[in-house]
């Protein structure tokens, strides 16, 4: 895996996400859910384009960019979880994906945020896009939150060290989220 899933064609992407390979997987599909959530938000302030969007917009173009480094950070975790040879090295590779969504989830959590914020903002025409958007968000939230559990619940059962700590985030997140 050494190229980034966003230079594939979306139909390459999809063929690769249901294919045997064992990446792309969730972590991936939900970053680019994800990534096209806050797009449609995007789109809303951008044709609302007034005063009060200008910040809107900045923070949403920074989310763009976690949700988008997130996909092929998932994508090299999950490769790790595979190739990690010993105990040791498994126990670094699932921390790490366990990370990875955790941080996807964080941000998504925040363009929820967004979304919140700027439906009221937005031309009363473009609310449709800010809502669903902030349905595909929420989805995808859910999406890199279950992947991660799944990551945390084998490292607790390894006792890994790590796993207090990424068992306490996911929790955290998924309060932010259910509120």
């Amino acid at each position: 895996m050494g190229e980034s899933v966003w230079t594939d064609r979306a139909d390459e992407l999809l063929l690769r996400t249901a294919s045997a390979e064992p990446t792309p997987g969730s972590g991936v599909a939900a970053a680019v859910a994800g990534a096209f959530g806050i797009a449609l938000v995007l789109k809303a302030l951008t044709i609302t384009d007034d005063d009060g969007c200008a910040a809107a917009r900045s923070r949403g173009e920074a989310l763009v960019e976690r949700v988008v480094a997130a996909a092929d950070a998932d994508s090299h975790a999950f490769a790790e979880v595979i190739d990690a040879d010993g105990d040791a090295d498994a126990e670094r590779a699932l921390a790490r994906a366990a990370a990875v969504p955790l941080d996807l989830a964080a941000a998504l959590v925040d363009a929820l945020a967004l979304a919140r914020e700027t439906e009221p903002i937005v031309k009363p025409a473009l609310e449709s896009d800010v809502l669903g958007g902030a349905d595909l968000v929420r989805g995808a939230a859910s999406v890199a939150l279950r992947a991660a559990e799944l990551n945390v619940a084998s490292l607790e059962d390894r006792d890994a060290a790590d796993a207090p700590a990424l068992r306490q985030r996911l929790a955290e997140l998924e309060q932010q989220l259910a509120e």
